[in-house]
């Protein structure tokens, strides 16, 4: 007696667009709005985003390793929120990063303590841990204070900073909000940058593009899509000043700041013009057309 044995050993997942999830994607669209981290999450998988994004499901099972990073990624991020706050909106010193420095070890056991509240057992890889943000947070203080040694003015107007932007455009069904929070916003010798801090490895390869054609269509643009979304969210609050938009690697500190950079003919561009921001609009657009297209399912990409 022989059971069934499945012609396939997987069947690839599909959703449809029924009338049911079409409504509930507006409804994402029109006022949560989609995240640059979702936009790349539905590059990566649609499948991950049609769970997580729209209905709401984390992955539970997640690599151990992720959730330490993850974790990690908390503790650093909300030290340096902590450690800032103070001097929003005010030319930073050298004394000031001395104060910083001073206080980051109290700062991160609190943040390590937040996070680890249910968690009797602080030692052995929690430890390590806690270390490596210690270790990391103290690299970037000093980094910045080594700046302001050198003569740059840096000041911050923003931490955690919520923002959005609503493209209107005549080949969507309705406007559609990109939304997003942003870890910090300054300005740094009179440009204002918007800097994303990330706990993984990024490359300057990961930031850097020589054109914009199928840029939303490509996981290897993920970086890009995330910093120029940020752009797009921030262009209608700058006035005369110019942008930038950075991610600062933990994982690659030798580096320092990784800014978005274009490459046209052997000349690089770290500026981000109005130009830019129309063309990576445009690209954007297309995509959102794709995840809004009642045709076009969600199919669970196994690559």
């Amino acid at each position: 007696y022989f059971s069934h044995i499945p012609e396939k050993a997987y069947e690839t997942l599909e959703i449809k667009k029924s009338d049911l999830l079409k409504e509930k994607l507006k409804n994402i669209a029109t006022d949560r709005g989609f995240s640059p981290s979702a936009l790349s999450n539905y590059l990566r998988n649609p499948m991950q985003f049609y769970f997580q994004r729209v209905l709401g499901i984390n992955e539970v099972d997640e690599v151990e390793e992720n959730v330490a990073l993850n974790t990690l990624g908390t503790i650093i991020h909300n030290s340096l929120e902590e450690l800032y706050k103070p001097f929003i909106d005010k030319f930073l010193t050298a004394g000031d990063f001395e104060w910083m420095l001073k206080e980051a070890n109290n700062e991160i056991t609190k943040q390590f303590n937040a996070v680890y509240s249910n968690n009797t057992d602080k030692l052995g890889k929690n430890l390590l841990a806690f270390e490596v943000a210690k270790r990391n947070i103290f690299h970037f203080l000093q980094m910045e204070k080594q700046a302001i040694e050198n003569g740059t003015a840096l000041k911050i107007i923003g931490l955690e900073h919520r923002l959005s932007y609503e493209i209107n455009d005549s080949r969507l069904p309705y406007p559609v909000k990109i939304s997003g929070i942003v870890d910090r916003i300054e300005v740094r010798d009179n440009i204002v940058r918007i800097i994303d801090y990330k706990t993984g490895k990024v490359e300057k390869s990961n930031v850097t593009i020589q054109h914009f054609e199928g840029l939303t269509k490509d996981l290897k643009y993920e970086k890009v899509i995330q910093l120029l979304g940020y752009a797009l969210m921030y262009q209608d609050h700058i006035k005369e000043q110019e942008l930038q938009v950075a991610i600062y690697s933990f994982k690659n500190r030798k580096e320092g700041y990784l800014l978005f950079n274009l490459k046209e003919n052997k000349e690089v561009y770290d500026l981000v013009t109005n130009e830019i921001v129309n063309q990576f609009k445009e690209e954007l657009i297309q995509l959102i057309l794709e995840i809004l297209n009642p045709e076009i399912d969600f199919i669970e990409n196994l690559n």
